[in-house]
């Protein structure tokens, strides 16, 4: 009997042991219905109302947990079922439903357009429902959905996030966070105004942090628990500028924290990148940390009138010089390589303001070497470099006399003196050579400059628009030229740079007489322009029906590069190869090989074989070729960019015909992208092509010739800037705010 009385017991001990284990609810943090549903609705999989209640603020249930993998298919999805941990009316633990989120994740969201990650929240604006993140600089404010956001300002939390809308925070990290460089604009009765990353936001602080510094803050819990103070600086006029580090005049080479800032302090309080310093001006301090540049204050708007030019040393297409001779004031003055140690830099200028120092150097030939402002002779590692540095408008006097030529109607080259000064002040702003210390060189790789002699009719259009600029929407526009249309510009979407700068004033526009005609009438030369684009000439065969023919009416009709022939008789299989390759190194997602289906991939070419075709794929805005496709014995190869189609069509060798009669090697790439091809075959194999094309540059912005012809019909230069560049102004730079 006792053995039958302990077996008994046993027995209801285990059962009681089971039922208590049963209904003890798992502890922590538990998740919010209204939390399910905000994660649910971004997976377009909304939870029924049979489901939630209406009070979004209670907490998840097992029973409704339970559902709602019902209603997905959860066994499909092998989401967890939790049965050992809960009875029907206990309430889910957050880990618990975010490790079953995560799997959901996986079978609905196809596009991964939810996903986790983590965020410091600097500041909620509960009205508007937006969190400023330490990102800040990155990505505008976040909405929010979840009220959870607004109890978690000065805390890293993980959480869920699909495109600009936060979700649901997940959790707290437990560590320490630290923002690094953070401007301190104020410290008032034990609370710290801040700036980090576009947001102003405020902490409570024991610490008697000043007011206008840099500082290192950390936070834990909400809280900040440390700041500390960065007050060594240096100033001086920035020389020079690369990824790793910076020179300033008088003081040196410093190099450059992982995680400098760098903040604009006058007007709007502003972060900015490291390519928004100004190369050649005085205007930032620079704030070290253990030798190294933590921080960079922008404290001053210094009128940006002076620009920075290499002087390219075209005997050898290189920036160095062995060797340079000056003439300055009269004395003859020559300057070698080896006389400068690494680093040093020697200045000349005349005494007078209005002379000029005269540049030789052996195998450089340029009509006009008589440069104004200073000559500055600098070695760096690789070799010694010259820099003219001038005034903006001086510049220009050189400038547009070797872009356009002095014998076109003053408007049109008034329009290109604007154009060119527009040109220029956007790389004095964000120079093109930071790491020479130059906004530009001297080559059409920018502005040619000094290619052509100083002239009075040049000169005069550069003063009659002093300090005038092209903006669009206030802002100096991104503008264009280029020497002959064939009747049709594009847009700046041949350069696939994936640029987010709005350039809708660069537009596919017909350049026609009749355009600008019935557009002056109506009193809107630019809309009037682009309304007239040619979207229709994407298509092969209106394109071609286009390009083939000669619309008396065209701008520049009368012109040798209107319309010109390109013909290669015999294909060199091997010259081709091997600038499809020149151009695979240098842009590799721009030359491509076709794989399995329509799909290419990007991969070396080692050979070409047999070519059974030669095609343009697609066309770009106005007809520009925009793919170009060749088909061999080893493969099907696409070639993106007009830039590049250019120049592997063009065998160097080749003569071009303009419709006057006139030849001309091309020493690079084909006059422009507008063309159609013609292929001559052989048994099937392509032995030699024909193109049929107009224009010559790239098409993008001001047409020169164009201009030129505006010029002739009437048109002043704000007229020819309308009718290129649709909805820009004329603005005077003293009138451009930052």
């Amino acid at each position: 009997m006792a053995l039958i009385f302990f077996g008994l017991l046993f027995l209801v001990c285990v059962w009681l042991g089971r039922r208590e284990k049963v209904r003890k609810a798992p502890e922590g943090d538990k998740i919010k219905c209204r939390d399910v549903e905000i994660l649910m609705d971004a997976l377009d999989a909304p939870v029924s109302d049979a489901v939630m209640p209406d009070d979004g603020e209670s907490y998840l249930t097992y029973a409704q947990y339970i559902a709602i993998c019902r209603e997905l298919g959860g066994d499909e999805m092998n989401l967890p079922d939790y049965a050992d941990r809960y009875e029907p009316d206990f309430l889910v633990l957050k880990e618990d439903w975010y490790k079953a989120y995560r799997i959901m994740l996986a079978y609905l969201d196809k596009e991964a357009s939810v996903w986790e990650t983590t965020a410091f929240i600097l500041k909620i604006d509960a009205g508007e429902k937006r969190a400023y993140t330490e990102n800040g600089a990155l990505s505008p404010a976040y909405s929010y959905h979840s009220p959870e956001f607004e109890e978690n300002v000065l805390r890293n939390l993980t959480v869920f996030i699909k495109g600009n809308s936060l979700l649901t925070v997940v959790e707290e990290l437990p560590q320490e966070h630290e923002l690094k460089n953070v401007w301190v604009t104020e410290n008032a009765d034990g609370m710290l105004e801040c700036f980090y990353h576009q947001t102003v936001f405020y902490a409570q602080t024991d610490s008697n942090v000043e007011r206008e510094c840099i500082a290192d803050l950390t936070f834990s819990d909400g809280k900040l628990i440390a700041a500390k103070e960065k007050n060594e600086k240096v100033h001086g006029k920035l020389l020079w500028l690369s990824k790793e580090q910076l020179e300033i005049e008088g003081c040196g080479i410093y190099p450059l924290s992982e995680d400098m800032e760098v903040y604009k302090l006058y007007g709007s309080l502003e972060t900015l990148s490291a390519a928004d310093l100004r190369i050649g001006y005085a205007d930032t301090d620079y704030v070290i940390e253990r030798g190294k540049v933590c921080a960079c204050l922008v404290s001053e708007k210094e009128a940006a009138d002076m620009i920075r030019v290499l002087l390219k040393n075209t005997a050898n297409n290189s920036n160095y010089y062995d060797a340079v001779e000056l003439m300055v004031d009269g004395e003859h003055i020559r300057i070698e390589e080896n006389d400068l140690k690494a680093g040093e830099r020697r200045s000349y200028r005349c005494a007078a303001l209005t002379d000029k120092i005269t540049v030789y150097a052996e195998g450089v030939v340029k009509e006009d070497n008589a440069y104004r402002g200073t000559i500055e002779c600098y070695r760096n590692e690789n070799g010694m470099m010259l820099i003219n540095e001038l005034p903006l408008e001086e510049y220009l006097y050189a400038v547009v006399p070797s872009e356009m030529p002095a014998s076109y109607p003053s408007e049109a080259l008034k329009a290109q003196a604007i154009c060119a000064r527009t040109y220029a002040y956007l790389y004095i702003l964000h120079a093109g050579l930071p790491e020479v210390g130059a906004h530009v060189d001297d080559t059409t790789s920018y502005q040619v400059y000094h290619n052509i002699k100083e002239n009075a009719a040049t000169t005069t259009a550069v003063k009659e628009t002093d300090g005038m600029l092209l903006t669009y929407e206030g802002e100096p526009a991104q503008n264009y030229y280029y020497s002959t249309s064939c009747g049709v510009g594009t847009d700046a979407g041949i350069w696939k740079s994936g640029s987010m700068q709005d350039t809708a004033y660069m537009q596919a526009s017909r350049l026609n007489i009749t355009v600008y005609e019935n557009a002056e009438g109506n009193g809107g030369v630019g809309d009037t322009a682009a309304e007239n684009a040619d979207s229709n000439l994407r298509d092969e065969d209106n394109f071609r029906r286009f390009i083939t023919a000669v619309d008396e009416n065209d701008l520049e009709c009368d012109e040798p590069w209107y319309r010109w022939t390109y013909t290669v008789s015999s294909i060199d299989a091997d010259r081709l190869l091997a600038r499809m390759k020149e151009r695979y190194a240098a842009s590799p997602q721009s030359v491509l090989t076709k794989t399995q289906g329509d799909y290419y991939v990007s991969e070396p070419i080692a050979k070409l074989g047999k070519i059974s075709d030669i095609s343009i794929g697609k066309r770009g805005a106005g007809g520009v070729a925009d793919e170009l496709l060749i088909v061999s014995d080893t493969g099907t190869y696409k070639i993106l960019a007009e830039y590049n189609i250019r120049y592997i069509l063009c065998d160097r060798t080749s003569e071009v015909t303009r419709q006057d009669g006139s030849t001309v090697v091309p020493s690079a790439i084909l006059p422009s992208g507008f063309f159609v091809i013609e292929t001559g075959k052989e048994d099937e194999n392509v032995i030699g092509y024909t193109l049929t094309g107009g224009g010559y540059g790239h098409g993008v912005g001001m047409s020169q010739n164009g201009a030129k012809a505006l010029g002739y019909a009437g048109a002043d230069c704000r007229q020819i800037l309308e009718f290129f560049f649709a909805g820009c102004e004329l603005t005077n730079i003293a009138e451009i705010t930052d």
